[in-house]
């Protein structure tokens, strides 16, 4: 629920920091066309940046997500794939 995703958010923004980033991040909506939205309506952004995971295993990328976010917000998208990692 909540509580999980505000600690992977919390985790993942403090990574982030510790390489230096000046980041921000908080819990949206459980749609992303709806979250992004929401984001674009309370902030000011240059561009919006997608990250899935690859093509064949992405639930986002088999809903458009990418052309629907660019389509809600009237931002520029630039969509970046995870690369698949050989177990450690």
């Amino acid at each position: 629920g909540g509580d999980a995703a505000e600690h992977d958010l919390e985790g993942a923004l403090e990574r982030l920091r510790g390489v230096g980033l000046e980041i921000q991040g908080q819990i949206g909506d459980p749609d992303p066309v709806a979250a992004v939205q929401d984001a674009a309506n309370m902030g000011s952004y240059d561009e919006m940046i997608v990250s899935t995971l690859h093509k064949h295993v992405s639930k986002w990328l088999k809903l458009d997500l990418p052309s629907k976010a660019a389509h809600a917000t009237g931002l520029p998208v630039t969509h970046v794939e995870a690369k698949a990692t050989a177990p450690a």
